[in-house]
């Protein structure tokens, strides 16, 4: 058991140490200066930050654990006009972007399922994106007809 948590605690450990990191870079200072005020176009903007890492890297774990370190200063300091849980969503959802050949959830996928890579590609990466966007949308949704849940 200690193995197989241990595993679990050095990927958290690594998202956390890769968003602080990019925090003390001036990456919040950076990504705040794309929206000024609280509004809804801040959603959009966890999104990104989460989708880029994620396919930089190729972890959805890591991505979300490094999106938060960048994100979470500038939600505290902001006054949201909705609840901060779809912040958290919206994380989630960018996370689920850009499945590529260095995440292990396509290996998964394309050795389980029988596929190639280009199948792989052209199937799973898609359907994930589709379903990262829609996410957003349905968030943003949300976001504005029920702000505070």
């Amino acid at each position: 058991a200690v193995i197989e948590s241990g595993e679990i605690i050095l990927v958290i450990a690594a998202g956390g140490a890769l968003g602080s990191t990019l925090r003390q870079a001036g990456m919040s200072e950076l990504a705040s200066a794309f929206v000024p005020e609280a509004t809804l176009l801040f959603l959009p903007m966890a999104w990104g930050i989460t989708a880029i890492v994620r396919i930089a890297q190729g972890s959805a774990t890591v991505a979300m654990i490094t999106a938060v370190g960048i994100i979470a200063p500038i939600a505290l300091a902001e006054n949201l006009s909705y609840h901060p849980v779809y912040v958290a969503i919206a994380i989630g959802c960018g996370s689920k972007v850009g499945m590529w050949m260095n995440d292990s959830g396509f290996w998964v996928i394309s050795k389980l399922s029988g596929m190639n890579e280009m199948e792989t590609l052209r199937t799973a990466s898609v359907m994930v994106f589709i379903e990262g966007c829609v996410g957003l949308v349905v968030t943003l949704l949300l976001a504005t007809l029920w702000p505070m849940l």
